[in-house]
């Protein structure tokens, strides 16, 4: 038996968690202990269930202090704590501590900047797991994540070397080799990029393997509509979205057959907001019942969810409250299966964008012919993939052992 860890530090939502669980439950069935070191534990009970998972309270840099928007990567890892040499010792010192004690077979990283950072202290292979968004071209400077602004090279490449010199620094003492550029963070044994070309977030990356969107679609509540013979919609909204009550309004209003999952609301919300038109589910549904029976859905474009459901050939109405969503959904918007609505439009016309999505042809044919184009897409067969590849990298690295111990 193997011991694989997975590392979840940015970001927020069940995402994260439910991208990996499917491999997690793979490994675990082919005799394998899967630990998990988490950001936020508020969903492991949620969706571990019935799983016998281990997990632990990732490291993490709080509160987080955005001193200004993030241009590139490279400003990203300023504002979770990579402008503050002892602050940034303090958790890269905890997760090596943390990786020493669970002493692990093989890393997973989803996100995981400063895991990373003390992995390079350790000799323990590494993998990266998830989205293109927190796996950035390897070009110095690394490219900026708001392409619509005219952003100078040497802007980008000051904040990088800003950067470098105090993750240099935490390095030197930690007892890791340094980096030459920020690229060398991202020097791991395997890079499991799970997207597809089109839904890159980056454009222009040169000699990428794509594995392909990785999603929870098995498990999740069975979806129950709405009766009547009406279009029907999914909503997936974070409760925090600055337009949720007034575009719940608007659909309960609606002749549209809804069926909404939002995290973390209660009982009162629901009643609030539900009728004959409208239901909600606090739990997540199951999105592979979600991508057989909708007409379109309207989602804030996070990775998983906006691919399970253009592989079903359904249009989006996209709702991105940051930037990596707002990425995305600029390049859905660009294939033509969706329509995007910037979290600075103060007073969105959601009435007429979903009577657009759902009345234009266009929409719809673009998401079909997404859908087409990966038609041969069978996610368990993906799956059973990378948890293979996984023994593979344990292999390797076990002869590797072993050949420089001779």
């Amino acid at each position: 038996m193997s011991k694989f860890v997975f590392a979840w530090e940015l970001g927020a939502g069940y995402g994260h968690i439910d991208g990996f669980l499917p491999i997690a439950k793979i490994l675990q069935r082919r005799g394998h202990e899967v630990t998990w070191v988490l950001k936020d534990l508020l969903y492991a009970p949620l969706l571990f269930t019935t799983y016998s998972f281990s997990y632990f309270q990732a490291p993490i840099c709080w509160p987080i202090s955005h001193t200004a928007p993030a241009m590139n990567y490279a400003g990203i890892l300023q504002n979770i704590g990579f402008n503050d040499k002892f602050g940034l010792l303090a958790r890269t010192q905890a997760w090596k501590t943390l990786f020493e004690y669970l002493n692990p077979d093989l890393i997973l990283l989803d996100h995981a900047p400063t895991a990373l950072l003390a992995a390079r202290s350790l000799h323990y292979p590494r993998a990266l797991f998830g989205g293109s968004f927190f796996s950035p071209p390897r070009t110095r400077p690394m490219p900026s994540i708001r392409p619509w602004l005219n952003i100078a090279e040497k802007t980008l490449l000051n904040t990088e070397n800003e950067v470098v010199t105090i993750a240099n620094s935490v390095l030197t003492q930690i007892g890791g080799p340094t980096l030459d550029t920020l690229a060398d963070l991202f020097d791991i044994e395997e890079n499991f990029l799970c997207t597809y070309s089109e839904l890159d977030h980056y454009s222009n990356r040169d000699n990428a393997i794509y594995w392909g969107s990785n999603f929870n679609d098995a498990d999740g509540v069975e979806p129950v509509w709405p009766p009547g013979d009406k279009k029907r919609i999914f909503v997936y909204l974070k409760n925090d979205y600055a337009g949720l009550e007034t575009l719940l309004n608007q659909l309960r209003s609606s002749s549209y057959s809804v069926l909404a999952h939002i995290p973390g609301i209660n009982p009162a919300f629901i009643q609030k907001f539900s009728n004959v038109n409208l239901h909600i589910s606090p739990y997540p549904v199951k999105l592979s019942g979600i991508g057989e029976t909708c007409d379109a859905v309207i989602c804030h474009a996070g990775a998983g969810t906006a691919a399970a459901m253009l592989l079903k050939g359904k249009p989006l109405m996209m709702l991105p409250m940051q930037v990596e969503q707002l990425l995305l959904a600029k390049k859905i918007a660009l294939l033509g299966a969706g329509l995007c609505i910037p979290a600075e439009v103060k007073k969105a016309n959601f009435p007429a964008t979903i009577k657009e999505l759902l009345t234009q042809e266009y929409y719809k044919n673009n998401a079909e012919q997404f859908s087409k184009k990966y038609k041969n897409t069978h996610l368990q067969k993906q799956q059973e993939s990378i948890a293979t590849r996984c023994e593979e990298l344990l292999r390797t690295s076990q002869l590797s052992a072993t050949s420089v111990s001779m």
